[in-house]
């Protein structure tokens, strides 16, 4: 994994820096999240492997109490920042407490994980006009798994709260959770759609005018930086935008001011779950 790689080569650097002050490493390793947990489990929907990443809440659950649950994509890269934005915003009483169950793959490949990712988050095949390529067409199998495969495992392991359950993707993920909601809106309680990848799917301004959102909330965000010569992802969420809410869907939208694509997970996460998972007043 890239974040292995970046780790072993700032240990090295430290090395050479403690050498030079006259420190002595007593110990060294990988860093890991506490109490996370990390599952392989074999998908009969997909005929593979996929790596599931678990967090629980940062404080220990009451007897008998459940708690919400967010099931993120893009678990290989989005774990640590989603398990350390859930746990602090929780602590510091902003939303309720929640675990993270953190959709990736098995394998420490980039190239590997972006390839999967590229077939498993489109429902619809996306060819490249500049070559022969083609990527996609896996998005149905992948629902499949996640909502008739993972979420029911999840459910009968830890103590979370069906009727508080929240899917969340970023980017191609966003397209993913964008079509899934329109093909299973009530699989979730809440949905949250970061900056989604609309251009990649000619088909989905349909999909979501045949379904019914009967009050079903969704966040959806995009960084206002989001904007190229070829793709204007704001106003392609805007019109997602419009569209859920036609559809009966209550949207929560947001521009993020000075965002960009790669910047804006960040506070999509934060004001996503701020949205979603607010915590009761009292």
């Amino acid at each position: 994994m890239l974040r292995s790689a970046i780790a072993l080569a700032l240990i090295a650097c430290l090395n050479t820096a403690a050498a030079a002050q006259g420190l002595e490493v007593k110990r060294e390793g990988v860093v890991t999240l506490p109490t996370a947990q990390q599952l392989v489990l074999h998908s009969k929907a997909l005929g593979k492997n996929v790596m599931v990443r678990i967090s629980p809440p940062a404080a220990p659950l009451p007897a008998g109490q459940k708690a919400a649950a967010v099931y993120m994509l893009d678990g290989n890269i989005a774990f640590g920042m989603a398990s350390d934005t859930l746990r602090l915003m929780a602590l510091e009483n902003e939303t309720s407490p929640a675990y993270l169950i953190a959709i990736g793959y098995d394998t420490t490949n980039p190239m590997e994980v972006m390839a999967a990712r590229s077939t498993d988050y489109l429902h619809a095949v996306l060819k490249h006009p500049a070559d022969t390529k083609s990527e996609g067409g896996g998005g149905a199998a992948f629902e499949t798994f996640v909502a008739e495969e993972l979420k029911p495992f999840i459910e009968a392991r830890l103590p979370v709260d069906p009727a508080r359950s929240i899917l969340a993707g970023h980017s191609y993920g966003g397209l993913f959770v964008s079509n899934f909601v329109t093909r299973r809106p009530n699989a979730f309680s809440a949905y949250m759609i970061g900056s989604p990848s609309v251009w990649a799917d000619a088909n989905l301004a349909s999909a979501v005018s045949k379904t019914k959102g009967s009050g079903k909330p969704v966040y959806l965000s995009v960084g206002e930086k989001e904007v190229s010569a070829s793709i204007d992802m704001v106003t392609d969420a805007a019109k997602l935008g419009d569209a859920l809410e036609k559809a009966g869907f209550t949207v929560t939208r947001r521009v993020h001011q000075g965002q960009t694509h790669g910047m804006e997970p960040n506070v999509w996460m934060a004001e996503g779950f701020r949205s979603l998972l607010a915590r009761a007043k009292t």
